[in-house]
């Protein structure tokens, strides 16, 4: 994990845009699962739900997945100010980023990624509500199960709250501070592209002591375009088929 020198930025709107979501009733949401969309990741998902593909239904959150792949009035209305104001300005940030950690690491094979323009931007809005009613519910004492991310890498723009636990080097779970600045880590297209030369970092959200706190996450993810076919090497793979991949670890 990067922590970068870099202030965190204002999460005020997009914090209210999910909230404001998440408030509404179920048959509203509904309208906005993954299955609406069917398109990379792009959606919604609730705590207990069976058939999300970004989280286990025993996982303690509410999440929606906004992409670059969709129409802005694809999205729930909720989300719109946030995505005409300030989705543009963050993606930049986050390219900007990522093109300096591309060069520090000077691989051909993630190099020519960014060259082929095969990387695409998702963000990934998580909400853990309070955990009073939910202690017998979590897995492992955790909000979010231990998993690699879909990305190549994975940014935080806004910080990170207190919770997050990592897998370092020793195999031993340690938990991270909350950070004022944005952080970095590296996802499991990382390793798919590389043939884990470099891994990706395993993480989790961590069962709160004060079970009547809330908690926010925002990470942006850079992910092989939806229905493309790139190179790895000299072998040609689509997308699809590399969504496939990562699933498979689940």
């Amino acid at each position: 994990m990067i922590e970068l020198s870099l202030a965190k930025r204002s999460d005020l709107k997009i914090k209210k845009a999910l909230s404001n979501f998440v408030k509404k009733d179920r048959t509203y949401k509904n309208k906005f699962l993954q299955s609406t969309y069917n398109m990379a990741f792009d959606g919604y998902s609730y705590i207990g739900q069976k058939d999300s593909i970004n989280q286990y239904d025993t996982d303690l959150l509410h999440s929606f997945v906004l992409s670059e792949f969709q129409n802005l009035e694809n999205f729930p209305i909720e989300f719109h100010d946030f995505l005409k104001e300030e989705w543009n300005e963050t993606i930049t940030v986050v390219k900007a980023i990522e093109q300096k950690i591309v060069q520090k690491l000077n691989n051909p094979l993630i190099t020519k990624l960014y060259e082929d323009n095969v990387m695409g931007y998702m963000m990934s809005c998580n909400y853990y509500p309070k955990a009073i009613n939910y202690d017998s519910v979590s897995k492992n004492k955790t909000r979010l199960s231990a998993h690699k991310d879909v990305s190549l890498f994975s940014t935080f723009p806004y910080g990170i709250d207190k919770g997050l636990s990592i897998l370092n080097d020793e195999k031993k779970w340690i938990a991270i501070d909350k950070k004022e600045n944005m952080i970095l880590f590296s996802g499991f297209f990382v390793e798919f592209v590389t043939n884990n030369k470099i891994l990706a970092l395993s993480h989790q959200v961590d069962f709160p002591r004060d079970l009547d706190s809330e908690r926010f996450s925002f990470a942006v993810f850079s992910i092989p375009k939806p229905e493309i076919t790139f190179l790895v090497g000299d072998k040609k793979i689509r997308s699809a088929d590399y969504y496939k991949a990562y699933l498979s670890l689940f």
